[in-house]
């Protein structure tokens, strides 16, 4: 298995719902690939994250497919792995702060305008 097969099975490994024989094969070329073991931990970090985020902020809905997106970058741009900090506070609230903007354009009647919040400085 390689890199981008490994890639694709990240939600479903995370997940912990890989078949057994599949799994063999994903925990085999993870023990022999260190940017693989890191990009599975981003994506650990990265689901962890989301539920939480979720948790905190009811109004706050996270649309359909973004977390792959999310992972699909990640694995884009394996050598900001290292960068990558979930815990960041400033990460945090940017990325809250993104997910309601875009919730917004995507969804112009949202709780976000219906809350009388503006996007705009007007």
């Amino acid at each position: 298995m390689n890199c981008e097969e490994l890639a694709q099975l990240l939600p479903d490994l995370v997940d912990g719902t890989l078949p057994a024989p599949m799994l063999a094969e994903a925990e085999a070329a993870l023990s022999e690939c260190p940017d693989c073991r890191r990009e599975l931990e981003a994506a650990r970090q990265i689901r962890t994250f989301l539920i939480a985020l979720q948790a905190e902020n009811a109004n706050l809905r996270v649309p359909d497919g973004f977390e792959a997106r999310l992972l699909a970058q990640v694995h884009g741009q394996r050598a900001g792995l290292e960068l990558l900090d979930l815990s960041s506070k400033a990460f945090i609230m940017w990325l809250i702060e993104l997910i309601n903007l875009i919730g917004a354009f995507i969804d112009p009647d949202s709780e976000l305008r219906a809350s009388g919040t503006q996007l705009s400085g007007a």
